[in-house]
């Protein structure tokens, strides 16, 4: 029996996603396989205590009381884990966003020698700094939007003029590392642009000023590492939101998911070709999401890379990688976990 600890909740904006797919790997996860144990961090990052599943269709049943103090938290946590095996024992950070997304649970999985499912500390953090992850998709030359960013500190009227004469507008603002689309706006002209820069910098230290580019966002699941890779079929949310928001993803019933999304065979596989360099170049490992656009004139842009993508029954990734082995998602869970293991090895 191998032991599973769900880590879900965090300090991040995507708090109750990660409670919905924590729920949705908790009840798909073969009961004869793993014993599994939960463990909720609240938004101050504080560890509860483990328990085990719950059999409810309520994400917010996984909520549990916590200590104050954060470091004690950890603490009782590390003392429950010294009794564990690593050989036998993984963790799925099921958190998504900032703190189980950025690297810093990966960091701190790698301090205490315990495996994980995903991606490691470096890929992470690569992926969600969405300037950092730019960056290196234009020194690989791989097709992205322009783009310029500024700090806090540093953001003047003198960046806002920039941004409209080196890029133009319209364009798209959002925190450099944020998930979710939480602190995004499209602006149309330069009086917005201010504002929606500060919207921005609420969520993050950078803000990131990007081109639009007029396509559809189209997602890939991709499993694996190096050259070994499985990809899914690129799907796509239909929405007639100005961007796919936060909104649009969760909560707008009109919003359509198209899976697969219909464009013509050698555009695909084009596109999951694109998917697996963009993938390759940030070193991601295990498994990520990777969001590109498909314009009218059938080229691709990279978007950003989502190194734990929602887990939810409605997830793209969830769904793409059961359309990917034509299985059932215990079987994903499974490869996941194996794929895990093999790496801490």
């Amino acid at each position: 029996m191998i032991n599973v600890i769900l880590f879900c909740g965090g300090p991040s904006s995507e708090h109750d996603i990660s409670l919905r797919s924590a729920l949705n790997i908790s009840n798909s996860l073969d009961k004869n396989k793993y014993n599994t144990k939960i463990v909720y961090i609240d938004k101050n990052g504080a560890f509860s205590k483990a328990f085990n599943t719950i059999d409810t269709k309520d994400e917010f049943d996984l909520v549990q009381q916590t200590d104050t103090n954060v470091a004690g938290s950890i603490a009782d946590f590390l003392s429950f884990l010294k009794d564990f095996d690593p050989a036998d024992t993984i963790i799925i950070p099921a958190i998504h966003g900032t703190y189980g997304e950025d690297g810093t649970i990966q960091g701190f999985l790698d301090c205490i020698n315990f495996p994980y499912i995903g991606n490691g500390l470096l890929s992470s953090a690569i992926c969600m700094d969405k300037v950092t992850s730019n960056d290196i998709f234009e020194k690989n030359a791989l097709s992205q939007a322009k783009y310029l960013y500024t700090y806090r500190e540093g953001f003047d009227d003198d960046f806002i003029n920039r941004c409209v004469s080196e890029i133009g507008l319209p364009l798209i603002v959002k925190p450099s590392a944020n998930g979710s689309s939480v602190g995004v706006s499209k602006v149309e002209n330069k009086e917005e642009l201010k504002d929606a820069i500060i919207e921005a910098l609420k969520y993050d230290q950078k803000a990131l000023v990007e081109e639009l580019i007029d396509g559809q966002e189209i997602e890939i699941a991709i499993i694996g590492q190096g050259d070994k890779l499985d990809a899914s079929v690129p799907a796509a949310y239909i929405t007639d939101h100005k961007f796919l928001d936060y909104d649009a993803k969760y909560f707008d019933t009109k919003t359509v998911a198209q899976i697969p999304y219909k464009m013509e065979e050698s555009y695909k596989n084009e596109a999951i070709d694109f998917a697996k360099e963009c993938y390759k170049a940030v070193g991601c490992e295990g498994f990520a999401r990777v969001d590109i656009f498909y314009t009218k004139n059938h080229k691709f842009y990279i978007n950003e890379i989502n190194t734990f993508p929602g887990f939810t029954p409605t997830s793209f990734f969830a769904r793409l990688a059961m359309d990917m082995y034509d299985e059932s998602f215990d079987f994903v869970l499974d490869k996941l976990i194996e794929d895990g293991f093999r790496r801490f090895q």
